[in-house]
C-alpha cells in the first residue's frame, strides 16, 4: 500500500508535564503498529480510531498523523486529509513518502502548485518511492502544465522501466488535449499487454461512440471474467461495460453493468444530513441578513461562477464562454471550498455557517481577495475567468457576500436525465447520493428546493441556463449567456467545439463535438429502470412534455 510506506520511527511525544518513559514510548510504539495493522487488512473504521485515540496521546506523532490523513483521503475528507499530513511533513520535513501523500492530498483538493512543489521536494529527497513520479504527471497534467508533464512521464519510464502508469497518464494527457487518436492508440497498447488493468478500458470506452462489431466490447467482457469481485478494478469494467451497451442500444444490459458496478464498492447516503447542511445555510443566509450587508464585497468582476447538479451542462456552458476571447475557462476548482472549509478558523465561536453573523466586512473582502489571488494568475489577461465547481451551489451565500457584482449561471437539465447520466458515472465517494436511484432522487429534489431559496435572493446575479434550451438554439443562449457575463457577442462562439483547451472531465470528448440532440430524453430509453427516480422527483421540477 503506498500510503503505508512512510517510515515509523520512533514516535514523538508532545509536550507533557514529565517525560515520557521508555514504556511509554514503547506502548506507544506497539499501538501504533497495531494501528497499521488495521490500515493494511483494509480495517479504516478500526485503524482510523485507533490513529485518533494516539493522536490524543501524542498530538504530534507523525505516522499517526500522517496514515490518519491517508485515511481521510481515502474517504475524500480532503481538506482534513491536507490539514494532518501537512502536519506531519513539517515535523519530518525530509520523509519523502509523508511528501508523496501531502502531495497527493494536495492534488485532490487542487492545490497544484502545492503539490508539484511538496512532489519535487520528495522525488529529490526519495527517489525510491516511485509513486511520486506518478503523483508529480497527475499533477502537472491537472494544472495544464503540458511540457512538464510530458517530462515527467517520461522520467517515470526512466525510473521504472516500461511503465502502466507512464503509458496511461500520457494517454490522459492526449484525451484533455484532444488528441483522441494518440490517446485511443496507447490505451488500446495498454488493453493488450495489461488486460486486467481496468483504468484504459474504462477510458475507451469513454473516448467515442462504440458502434457494432467493436473489439472492445469482447475485450471489456473478458476482463470483467477475470477481475475479482468485489474490486475496484470491476467496477470500473462495469461502468465501461454499462457505457459501451448504451451506445449500442442494449439499455437492460448496460443498466445491470451500472447496477454491478455500484455493488462493488458501496457506500452510505445520509439523507437528514444533507437537509440538515441546507437548512443551516439558508437560517443564516436569509433577505434580512444581506440586506444588512448590502454593501459588503469587492467590485471586481472576474470570476464567473458555474453551477448546477454535475451531468447538467456545466461543462458546454464553461466550453461556449471560454471560446471567448476574454474568458479563460478554469475548469472545477477547489478554492471555493478551501475557503469554506477554512472560514471557522475566522469565527470567534461557534460553527460556519451558523455563525456567520459573526464575521465582519474585513473578514469578507479577506475571503475575496484569497480567492482573486488563486484565480488571477490562471490568466491575467482575462476579463473573465469560469469556476465550474458544480457544487459551489452550496456556497452562494458567501460567494454574495463576496462579490458585490456577483455572477452565477445556475445550468439546470431535465432531472430524469440528470439523474440517468449521474447514475451512470463514476462519481467519487464524496458524492454519496450517486449510490442509488433512491438517493439521487432525493439529493436532486433538496438541490432545487434549495436553489429555490437562492433564486429569490440573488436578483440579477443569478442566471438560469437550460441545457435543452441550448441544444435547441445555441445562437440565442450564447446571446443571452454573454450580456449575463458583460461581455459583447464573439462569432467564436458559435464554433465553441473547435475551441483548443484542456478539458478535463467526463464530457471532454462531447464538448469538442458540435451539439447533438441525442442526449436529451435520453432517460425515456431507461424509464422501466428508473422509477425509484421518476416517482420521487416532485412534478413542479419535472418540465411539461
Amino acid at each position: 500500500m503506498r500510503a503505508l510506506r512512510a517510515r515509523c520511527a520512533g514516535p514523538s511525544v508532545a509536550p507533557v508535564s514529565k517525560p515520557p518513559t521508555a514504556a511509554d514510548v514503547q506502548r506507544l510504539q506497539a499501538d501504533l503498529e497495531a494501528a497499521i495493522a488495521l490500515h493494511q487488512k483494509g480495517d479504516l473504521d478500526a485503524a482510523e480510531a485507533a490513529y485518533v485515540k494516539i493522536l490524543e496521546r501524542a498530538p504530534s506523532q507523525p505516522d499517526a498523523l500522517n496514515l490518519l490523513g491517508v485515511i481521510h483521503s481515502e474517504r475524500n475528507r480532503n481538506e482534513a486529509a491536507v490539514e494532518l499530513i501537512g502536519r506531519a511533513a513539517r515535523l519530518r520535513p525530509k520523509d519523502g513518502a509523508i511528501l508523496n501523500n501531502f502531495g497527493r492530498a494536495c492534488l485532490r483538493t487542487r492545490r497544484f502548485e502545492q503539490a508539484i512543489e511538496a512532489l519535487e521536494r520528495a522525488i529529490a529527497i526519495a527517489p525510491e518511492v516511485v509513486e511520486s513520479y506518478g503523483n508529480i504527471v497527475q499533477a502537472h497534467r491537472a494544472a495544464g502544465n503540458v511540457a512538464e508533464a510530458t517530462y515527467y512521464i517520461e522520467a517515470l519510464r526512466r525510473v521504472r522501466g516500461g511503465s502502466i502508469t507512464a503509458d496511461y497518464e500520457q494517454a490522459r494527457l492526449y484525451s484533455d488535449l484532444g488528441d483522441k487518436a494518440r490517446a485511443r492508440a496507447l490505451y488500446e497498447k495498454l488493453t493488450r499487454e495489461q488486460p486486467g488493468f481496468s483504468p484504459p478500458w474504462h477510458a475507451l470506452a469513454r473516448l467515442d461512440t462504440v458502434t457494432p462489431g467493436d473489439p472492445l466490447v469482447d475485450g471489456l467482457l473478458a476482463a470483467i471474467n477475470q477481475a475479482s469481485e468485489p474490486s475496484a478494478a470491476l467496477r470500473l469494467l462495469c461502468y465501461a461495460a454499462g457505457k459501451a451497451f448504451d451506445d449500442l442500444g442494449e439499455y437492460d444490459r448496460a443498466f445491470d453493468f451500472v447496477l454491478r458496478a455500484k455493488r462493488q464498492d458501496p457506500f452510505t447516503y445520509d439523507s437528514a444530513r444533507v437537509q440538515a447542511s441546507f437548512d443551516a445555510h439558508m437560517k443564516a443566509f436569509d433577505a434580512a441578513f444581506f440586506a444588512a450587508r448590502s454593501d459588503w464585497g469587492v467590485e471586481d468582476e472576474t470570476p464567473l461562477f458555474i453551477v448546477g447538479m454535475p451531468r447538467s451542462g456545466t461543462t458546454l456552458a464553461e466550453q461556449i464562454l471560454a471560446s471567448h476571447p476574454d474568458v479563460y475557462g478554469a475548469g472545477e476548482l477547489e478554492f471555493v471550498s478551501q475557503i469554506t472549509y477554512r472560514a471557522v478558523d475566522y469565527l470567534r465561536s461557534g460553527r460556519y455557517p451558523d455563525a456567520v453573523g459573526d464575521f465582519s466586512a474585513d473578514t469578507i473582502a479577506a475571503f475575496a481577495f484569497q480567492y482573486l489571488r488563486k484565480i488571477r494568475p490562471l490568466d491575467p489577461r482575462a476579463l473573465r475567468i469560469t469556476d465550474k465547481m458544480p457544487h459551489n451551489f452550496q456556497a452562494l451565500g458567501l460567494l454574495r457576500l463576496m462579490f458585490k457584482r456577483l455572477r452565477v449561471v445556475h445550468c439546470l437539465r431535465h432531472p430524469y436525465d440528470t439523474c440517468l447520466s449521474c447514475f451512470t458515472h463514476d462519481f467519487a465517494h464524496h458524492h454519496t447520493y450517486n449510490q442509488s436511484l433512491e438517493s439521487l432522487a432525493d439529493y436532486y429534489t433538496r438541490y432545487r428546493r434549495f436553489m429555490e431559496h437562492w433564486e429569490g435572493l440573488l436578483d440579477g446575479a443569478l442566471l438560469t441556463l437550460q441545457y435543452e434550451s441550448v441544444i435547441a438554439d445555441q445562437a440565442s443562449e450564447s446571446r443571452r449567456l454573454l450580456s449575463f457575463a458583460g461581455l459583447g457577442w464573439d462569432d467564436r462562439i458559435l464554433a465553441f467545439s473547435e475551441t483548443k483547451r484542456r478539458v478535463a472531465t467526463p464530457s471532454a470528448w462531447q464538448v469538442r463535438q458540435p451539439l447533438f440532440s441525442s442526449s436529451v430524453g435520453r432517460w425515456k430509453r431507461y424509464a422501466h429502470r428508473l422509477a425509484p427516480a421518476l416517482e420521487a422527483i416532485p412534478e413542479r421540477f419535472v418540465p411539461a412534455e
